[in-house]
């Protein structure tokens, strides 16, 4: 499928194509995967792809499980070229073409990591990739059905190059998936026979797979000759026949209906489908914003659900981005605050350096009180007991300084929630007008003692890209230590380790045998920084963690490294060059 060839074989592989909608609603990779004739693959290449792994699979855990076939060639899980974050397949080459077969044959939907794994033949030829001869797509599966029974169900008509079935992020089923033959004799064989049949209790449907390109031409096609309306905003008393007198005097209807709930009552939307193209398109533009019953009616052509979740999809994307735009290089992230730092003294601290829109430090919060059920109680009082409850509430209040502003100064609506502001809890954000302001303020008062502690302060990252940063980091150190220990044990060839990594600030994997070095972000090329990385958190007390290089294997003789009777004897003749021989 697309997924496995929109990657080059380099390692520095991209992001598998993401589907695309089909023309009868469901939805398609846009490239699916024509790996060539069984034969030739078989005779010129024991190249494998695997697939569906998780992403903390590596090259020694794939080595373990294949080279129990037959000696490998070579392993390459693909990474993100900039986060180094596993792309969820990898590729694996043997020696012998028969060790290739027995792979496929023996460990196809084995469980790696408590995922079955994906194995197909490897094509990396774009142009037979994209043929499609043999393709088939089927729809309206159960979600039960898995890639292995799949897989399975169609083997009977002939020999399947790939198979897969559809899955959302969290890994569950799309109800739709793919199977790849040989020979397109197969595919239609396949067709023929499966086609309407039940899989567990549920009608299929099979046919050939259509190209991404024909797709969307046919879709487009549709768009522009819609017959069927979706109207909303109807008002509940509004009953079917009424509905559909509406839009009659627009041209020739073939059904008219309103949505109605479990007990027959109406939901305010439905659908019209008219017979030509010119009658809908015509009842659109006359009955949109039109007045029906007191409410104002939205009339548009109907759409198919993947149409409606990528339009919100793009509006939610939309509205994130303009987000993210507004606050991009104005928003610091400060930390390593003192305990007795407001939201007003923190707007000092930096009024400085230019104009600030927001200064915020965050504190811990707790529910308030139920003030409502308080209340019911209370009612139950006498009138006299009140008045002593208030004065002594009162004198109270006047002993200890505190007023009823200050109180409910304390309180906020957090998620329609009442809560209690708490203690700080030692970081806040401050957000200035413009970029350079905010720039200024980092390199000023970065590391700036206030009530003696050295603040921490940088441009604020979003929190998905600190996670992903962080996992890119515990990944890529586990990588390395799990290699460490494989090499010291003797079980995984050299090729097949990752090259040398170092750690920069905030665990940013840095590998300098791939070329000059990168520069970190915040980092003026050539200089060294004079404000730390955009949006680290950095080490204790805000300094920022020192890179350390993990040593080198070859540095080592064969076995030598994680070995206690070497590094013994390395002891040993450290202490002799010390007493001069």
């Amino acid at each position: 499928m697309s997924d496995v060839q929109a990657t080059s074989p380099s390692g520095a592989a991209a992001q598998p194509a993401s589907p695309s909608a089909d023309v009868n609603g469901a939805n398609a990779p846009a490239d699916v995967a024509a790996p060539p004739q069984h034969q030739n693959q078989a005779s010129n290449s024991a190249s494998l792809y695997v697939g569906e792994l998780d992403p903390s699979v590596t090259e020694a855990m794939l080595f373990e499980l294949f080279s129990s076939i037959g000696q490998v060639a070579s392993i390459r899980v693909c990474r993100d070229a900039v986060t180094r974050r596993s792309l969820g397949y990898a590729y694996v080459n043997y020696n012998s073409s028969d060790d290739g077969e027995r792979a496929l044959e023996e460990l196809n939907y084995t469980l790696i990591k408590g995922k079955p794994c994906r194995i197909m033949w490897s094509q990396r030829d774009p142009a037979l990739r994209k043929t499609g001869q043999g393709n088939v797509f089927i729809k309206n599966l159960d979600v039960a059905i898995d890639n292995k029974a799949l897989h399975d169900t169609f083997a009977a008509f002939g020999n399947i190059l790939s198979c897969k079935v559809a899955q959302d992020e969290h890994g569950n089923s799309k109800g739709y998936g793919f199977v790849h033959y040989e020979t397109a004799e197969a595919a239609n064989a396949a067709i023929k026979s499966v086609n309407g049949m039940l899989l567990n209790e549920k009608k299929v449907f099979v046919g050939h797979h259509i190209p991404k390109k024909d797709r969307m031409s046919k879709f487009e096609e549709m768009k522009a000759n819609f017959t069927n309306v979706y109207v909303k905003n109807i008002d509940t008393g509004v009953t079917d026949d009424e509905f559909r007198v509406l839009f009659e005097k627009y041209g020739d209807i073939t059904s008219a209906s309103l949505a109605h709930d479990n007990e027959g009552k109406s939901r305010g939307f439905g659908f019209v489908n008219f017979s030509r193209h010119e009658d809908a398109s015509k009842a659109v533009d006359e009955l949109h914003e039109s007045d029906f019953h007191g409410q104002k009616l939205y009339v548009g052509r109907a759409q198919k659900k993947h149409e409606r979740e990528e339009e919100l999809r793009r509006q939610y994307e939309a509205a994130r981005q303009e987000k993210v735009n507004k606050y991009q290089g104005v928003n610091l992230y400060v930390k390593n605050l003192a305990d007795d730092i407001d939201d007003e003294e923190l707007r000092k601290i930096f009024e400085p350096f230019g104009s600030i829109t927001s200064a915020k430090v965050m504190r811990d919060t707790q529910p308030a009180k139920d003030e409502t059920k308080e209340g019911e109680e209370t009612k139950e009082e006498s009138t006299e007991e009140k008045k002593e409850e208030e004065s002594a509430e009162a004198e109270k209040k006047e002993e200890e300084g505190v007023d009823s502003v200050t109180k409910d100064l304390e309180k906020v609506k957090i998620g329609g929630e009442l809560k209690i502001l708490g203690k700080s809890k030692g970081f806040g954000f401050v957000c200035f007008s413009n970029p350079d302001e905010a720039t200024k303020a980092v390199t000023e008062l970065n590391q700036k003692m206030v009530h003696n502690k050295p603040l921490y302060v940088a441009l604020a990252q979003r929190k998905d890209v600190r996670k992903s940063q962080l996992e890119a980091s515990i990944q890529a150190r586990n990588q390395v230590r799990m290699q460490q220990q494989a090499a010291a044990a003797g079980g995984i060839p050299a090729q097949f380790m990752q090259p040398q990594m170092f750690f920069g600030p905030n665990g940013q994997p840095i590998m300098p045998a791939r070329g000059q070095m990168p520069f970190m972000q915040g980092m003026p090329q050539g200089q060294r920084g004079a404000f730390p990385q955009q949006g680290g958190r950095g080490g204790p007390n805000g300094q920022p963690p020192m890179g350390y290089p993990v040593p080198p294997m070859q540095g080592f003789p064969p076995g030598a490294y994680g070995n206690p009777a070497f590094a013994n004897q390395m002891m040993m003749g450290g202490r002799g060059a010390g007493r001069g021989g």
